[in-house]
């Protein structure tokens, strides 16, 4: 699973979620903000929205999750990548 940074630096994974669809999960922080809806810790938002293709940008509209939590953002996009893999039964490929 490789974590990237897209041109805002935020990190990201893109992973295959059956044979032609395609997700994309990433960090964002928007603290102090009218779109720090929850009011996130440091308000981070984990977004998740389908792709088209890997390295290709959004095709759809993303889903936000507040972060209350200390991990760091690279583990809750492992945490989050991995478990919804499992519970759809999606096979990750290992790199």
């Amino acid at each position: 699973m490789e974590i990237k940074r897209d041109t805002k630096g935020q990190p990201y994974i893109e992973w295959a979620q059956c044979s032609n669809g395609f997700k994309r999960a990433w960090i964002q922080r928007k603290p102090g903000t009218d779109r720090d809806w929850a009011k996130a810790k440091d308000g981070r938002y984990l977004n998740v929205v389908r792709i088209e293709a890997l390295g290709e940008g959004p095709a759809g509209n993303a889903t936000d999750f507040p972060i209350f939590s200390d991990l760091s953002d690279e583990q809750i996009l492992v945490a989050f990548v991995t478990s919804v893999s499992a519970i759809t039964g999606t096979p990750l490929e290992s790199k």
